[in-house]
């Protein structure tokens, strides 16, 4: 296999077609900060911490999921991406409405322990409208405070690639997206007993073991859940227009049609505006908020 020859912060590497920078980086010792990366799960690029500098490009890379390619010059800490970080940080510290001060595992969150390490400051972010759930007790299993997630979605692809399984989405949109189960129920159910990928991936201690005994053998199941993923959107489009709605039974039916677990076709249901888990009137107006 041909070499990719490369730059990071000085120093001359040769890499293949096929390795990130992140690998690149990591190969010769070099530290590039992550969030949502694990290197057992698919790179997801959502949390924007390992941006870097590359010369030549517009903006700043993120470094998790882009593929070197030859003659690259990297710079993982320049101004500029050090800026970048920490108001990244700052914006997840500010969503991060948790009460972390009376959290007994506040020195195990990967959140807190990141933004010591980039010296980030207190947020200078306030949010309107902070999001805030009740923690849910009901599992014998899994203790879960979404107050304290960051939608990092290691949970979501833990779930599916590693155990197997496909409990977790992330449903809805901006601020008011979410980790689901189900169709947005609590978390009670009985595959969790003894698995708890999720728990051993949550950064924060938005997921927890309930009880110091509650904790499975960790088992790890074998291959990773499918479904037939491409009809999923075209056939809520037909239910849409059908019912005017898509409502639990009809998400459930899907869901079973497709071989997708209900969680995925209610987070793919909820976070389209065309799309509707609730009844609408006969004429909708929707008007655009955001920036652009």
């Amino acid at each position: 296999m041909r070499g990719v020859n490369i730059v990071i912060d000085g120093k001359k590497i040769e890499g293949h077609k096929d390795m990130t920078i992140l690998e690149a980086a990591n190969s010769v010792g070099i530290y590039i900060p992550t969030l949502c990366h694990k290197k057992e799960l698919t790179p997801f690029g959502g949390c924007r911490i390992c941006v870097v500098e590359v010369e030549g490009a517009p903006i700043l890379i993120a470094a998790c999921h882009t593929p070197i390619s030859d003659g690259m010059v990297i710079n993982t800490h320049s101004p500029k991406v050090l800026t970048s970080r920490r108001v990244v940080l700052e914006l997840l510290l500010a969503g991060h409405t948790g009460p972390c001060v009376t959290d007994t595992l506040v020195d195990q969150c990967e959140l807190h322990k990141l933004a010591a390490d980039i010296e980030a400051g207190p947020p200078r972010f306030r949010v309107r409208s902070p999001r805030f759930y009740p923690a849910e007790d009901v599992s014998p299993y899994v203790r879960r405070d979404l107050s304290k997630c960051i939608l990092c979605g290691r949970c979501i692809r833990a779930c599916r690639e590693i155990a197997g399984q496909e409990l977790y989405a992330m449903a809805y949109r901006g601020i008011r997206s979410k980790v689901v189960v189900d169709c947005d129920a609590v978390l009670n159910n009985e595959v969790c007993k003894e698995c708890g990928i999720c728990v051993d991936y949550c950064p924060t201690s938005a997921l927890t073991w309930v009880g110091s005994d509650a904790r499975g053998e960790g088992k790890r199941r074998e291959g990773k859940a499918e479904g037939d993923r491409e009809k999923l959107l075209d056939l809520l489009e037909e239910k849409q227009k059908e019912l005017g709605c898509i409502p639990e039974p009809v998400i459930g039916e899907i869901a079973g049609e497709l071989g997708l677990s209900v969680s995925d076709v209610y987070g793919v249901a909820t976070v389209y505006a065309f799309l509707s888990v609730e009844p609408q009137g006969r004429n909708v107006i929707r008007i655009c908020q955001s920036l652009p």
